[in-house]
């Protein structure tokens, strides 16, 4: 069981009004004058002394709350929402003079502008300039707001207003050099992406042009595929570079070339990619003089293999009616001349 600390010596005296520091809140709320509910048993002397609150014109009353709203703010942001409150009950006053409405309005925006509920800040602010359009807080603290939400035109104009009260206030200039330094990087971030679409619609519209005077079919099933394939169009030649496939069936290989030009060959390909014999052409089959050159027909029921000559451009067999690109990837098949396994291939597309 732990001990209870006991300072040493005489206990001092404590009065019975004496508050406990830790817990001040829950002892001011004892006090009459500082309750916000009265107690369910019925007290006449207590609601009395509650009702010295109200006691005094609504100016006076209001005047009041305004004062007890400025102490909290005073003591910091803990006590921010209690300012809220005593502003709020001024507010809600029948007070006659406007510039005690106007301050406290200001004064709850500021509250709440440091808690971010910025909509409630905007809402306070136009409030308090429908009462006196000059206001500068309301105005610089509804700029704070408004940057603060990224509504950065609406920043700039709401501090063009503040300086044309105060020209030389340096906060809100302060502001509006942000807020306005901020639109300048959106609005170039948007230009420059307004630019690249212009560009690739561009592109896109002299590639679809480029395959429609060519007469080639396109079929795209996966698009992803396709978009990486970039297909590109050369304007100083007025051709089209490819990326295409060479599977070889036999060895489960395949070549991926990256740049095709339709105007090279097959043989101009197949000379580069077998100057040095393939590492899985155990039999050395492989090279440009040896092998043929097939593609497939898709259309109808049953796939067809058509063979085509080495030395015709690529250009050529895309545009044959045979011929649909998979994806903007054409493929091929290499097989050598004189193997069993090319009839026992070509076989198969004919049962």
């Amino acid at each position: 069981m732990s001990e209870q600390h006991v300072e040493a010596g005489p206990q001092r005296y404590k009065s019975e009004y004496t508050m406990d520091p830790e817990n001040l809140e829950e002892e001011l709320a004892k006090v009459p004058l500082f309750m916000s509910d009265l107690p369910a048993e019925e007290n006449d002397t207590l609601a009395a002394l509650q009702s010295l609150v109200f006691d005094g014109t609504p100016e006076e009353v209001a005047l009041n709350f305004k004062e007890q709203g400025n102490d909290c703010f005073r003591a910091g942001k803990a006590k921010y929402p209690d300012a809220i409150i005593f502003y709020s009950k001024a507010i809600d006053t029948e007070c006659k003079d406007s510039s005690i409405i106007e301050a406290c309005l200001a004064n709850r925006a500021a509250c709440n502008l440091e808690l971010k509920n910025y909509g409630r800040v905007l809402t306070d602010c136009s409030k308090c300039l429908k009462i006196n359009p000059k206001n500068v807080k309301a105005l610089y603290r509804s700029a704070r707001a408004l940057f603060a939400l990224d509504k950065l035109v609406e920043t700039i104009d709401c501090c063009d207003h503040a300086l044309t009260v105060d020209s030389e206030n340096k906060n809100i200039k302060d502001i509006r050099e942000k807020a306005l330094k901020r639109k300048n990087e959106i609005d170039e971030k948007i230009r420059q992406k307004e630019e690249r679409e212009e560009r690739e619609r561009n592109k896109k519209a002299i590639l679809a042009k480029a395959l429609e005077e060519r007469k080639i079919k396109m079929e795209i099933v996966d698009k992803d595929v396709y978009e990486k394939a970039a297909i590109e169009f050369d304007h100083e030649t007025q051709t089209l570079n490819w990326p295409v496939f060479f599977l070889y069936p036999e060895y489960k290989e395949s070549d991926y070339i990256q740049q095709f030009n339709e105007t090279h060959t097959f043989y101009d390909h197949l000379q580069v990619m077998f100057e040095q014999p393939a590492p899985w052409d155990a039999r050395r089959e492989y090279n440009a003089d040896s092998v043929e050159v097939y593609f497939e027909d898709t259309r109808g029921l049953n796939p067809k293999l058509i063979k085509i000559g080495k030395k015709l451009p690529l250009g050529k067999i895309l545009s044959l009616e045979q011929y649909t690109v998979k994806n903007g990837v054409p493929s091929f098949i290499i097989m050598p001349k004189n193997s069993s396994f090319k009839q026992e291939f070509i076989d198969k597309f004919k049962k």
